[in-house]
């Protein structure tokens, strides 16, 4: 966001170091100068103080050389080792915050019994299945001792639903740390601090949550007119629950590169905040209530579905949308990226770990910044032939490739399998994820209210779940549907983003008639770097 120019002359702030704060003030840098001081504060403290004495240099220059720094960038020069210092801090806290429950994991101290609510769908894997808890009390000994708190709860089974309040008795300790994959760090991403191995699980009386309520009714509500495959795909993108999708189905969709329309991203959110915003528009609703009603149904949502790290970021983006026009300020997406990164880290910094926020963030990323890019490629090759090509169609490809270019590494360091047909798979998933989700979640408030109107909603979905289930199907048995990439490690992630860097600021450094080739050029390195990943595997 931007500060309004001065509609007078006569009301002109006075200079403040050769400074004109009349002007319209670029705000990006304290965003980016506080995440990187928290990210390098949580992932590699010795780099702190090189980056403050970057600052300090860039702020020493800003205020005696005019030409360093371009005039709306100096503002934030001037003090981006403020913004610095203030990522270090917030990461700081976070390290020395008390965390009783995880000292009391760590001590591994036996038999406990716990009371709290059940706050993700059981998933099967390893010895029977796990769910997250909130935690309302702990007892040890026969006294209590925690209340408040989040544990990993591992039982034989789990028949509850999620916002379920429950009693579980058994042992509580914190990951065994051996291994490639850090489970503990993980689950530090998710605000967890420990694992609680269940002997009994035991629902208490009287505590069906109303997140359980809405969750037992979506699924009684896609019942009607869905199969239960489909219905477990739908249910999967309303309200993020994958748990009933079957094994067999999460593999063709990996494979053929559109998982990401099964988990609670941007999309969701962005669906949902558009039909509540046009819904209430079209009632003539003002616009100070439409827009915080607009924005109270999305927190909803998040915390019904769990409160995923993608959704959270992308409701602090709709959040600031949506704020915007209140203020009576101009919308910048890459501003809202970065201060929705700086809100969202300062929350929690351990998230820089969680694969599905690094996802997320690096998206949205790529296709702020390599979109043009990749649509002046397409209409200087694809599109080529064509006196006037479909500004839809070109607009889907590039924002498809982008948001596949810069994921790659990431997906690869993480899950040693690399889609390379998602870019054709996703022509056919991303055009209709929409419908599907608008769908889904009205026949999940008409099967509620009105089962009978519910029927036809959901067969209309039904074919549209089955045209992208067939797609995954098709594409994920091609023999090059996906290439193996085991062994990738930092090294080879961060060599891959330096050779994308220049496409990526292409747009801010480079001439329009120069974004083809610098296109191409990222398209090719991708390649490359794919072939040397799996050589390396």
């Amino acid at each position: 966001m931007q500060r309004s120019e001065r509609e007078t002359t006569g009301d002109r702030v006075p200079d403040l170091l050769g400074l004109d704060l009349g002007p319209p003030v670029c705000l990006d840098a304290w965003a980016i100068t506080f995440v990187a001081g928290l990210v390098a504060a949580t992932v590699a403290p010795m780099f702190v103080p090189a980056l403050l004495l970057a600052c300090v240099v860039l702020c020493a220059g800003a205020a005696f050389w005019r030409s360093l720094v371009p005039e709306r960038w100096r503002v934030m020069a001037l003090i981006s080792p403020l913004f610095l210092l203030a990522g270090v801090g917030a990461s700081a806290l976070h390290t020395a915050g008390p965390d009783p429950l995880g000292e009391l994991a760590a001590l591994a101290p036996g038999e406990v019994s716990v009371v709290g609510r059940i706050a993700s769908p059981p998933e099967p894997g390893g010895v029977g299945y796990g769910a997250n808890l909130l935690v309302d009390r702990l007892d040890y000994d026969g006294r209590e001792l925690i209340s408040g708190g989040r544990l990993r709860v591992q039982a034989p089974n789990l028949s509850v639903g999620v916002g379920d309040e429950v009693r579980v008795s058994g042992e509580i300790s914190t990951p065994d740390p051996s291994g490639d994959f850090d489970y503990g760090r993980y689950l530090d991403t998710k605000g967890i601090s420990g694992l609680l191995y269940a002997r009994s699980v035991e629902p208490v009386e009287g505590g069906g949550g109303w997140i359980g309520t809405i969750h037992e009714r979506t699924d009684e509500a896609l019942g009607y007119g869905l199969r239960p495959d489909e219905a477990a795909i739908v249910r999967g993108m309303v309200i993020g629950d994958r748990s009933r999708i079957s094994e067999e189905t999460e593999e063709d969709f990996r494979r053929s590169g559109i998982t990401h329309i099964l988990a609670i991203s941007g999309m969701h959110v962005a669906v949902l905040s558009a039909a509540v915003y046009f819904l209430l528009r079209s009632l003539a609703v003002p616009l100070m209530a439409r827009n915080p009603a607009t924005i109270a149904l999305v927190w909803l949502y998040v915390v019904v579905a769990g409160a995923p790290p993608s959704a959270v970021r992308a409701a602090v983006v709709a959040t600031l949308v949506l704020l915007a026009p209140l203020l009576g300020r101009q919308i910048s997406p890459l501003h809202f990226m970065t201060t929705m990164l700086a809100a969202v880290l300062a929350y929690n910094p351990q998230l820089v770990y969680n694969v599905g926020f690094q996802l997320s963030v690096t998206a949205v990323l790529g296709i702020l910044l390599l979109r043009k890019p990749f649509i002046k490629m397409f209409e200087r090759t694809l599109f080529r032939p064509f006196r006037k090509p479909n500004d839809v169609l070109l607009n889907l490809l590039a924002v498809s490739l982008a948001a596949q270019v810069s994921t790659a590494p990431i997906i690869a360091a993480s899950f040693g399998l690399v889609s390379v047909v998602g870019l054709v798979t996703n022509l056919v998933a991303v055009p209709l994820a929409g419908p599907i989700l608008a769908l889904g979640m009205t026949g999940s408030v008409l099967g509620n209210l009105f089962p009978f109107l519910a029927y036809p909603v959901n067969a209309a979905n039904g074919f549209l779940v089955t045209v992208v289930e067939a797609a995954a199907s098709a594409m994920s048995s091609l023999p090059f549907a996906a290439v193996e990439t085991g062994g990738v490690g930092l090294t080879m992630v961060a060599l891959f983003y330096a050779g994308a860097a220049p496409a990526a600021l292409s747009e801010s450094m480079l001439s329009e008639d120069r974004w083809p080739h610098v296109g191409a050029l990222l398209v090719l390195w991708t390649a490359l770097w794919l072939t040397l990943a799996a050589t390396g595997a």
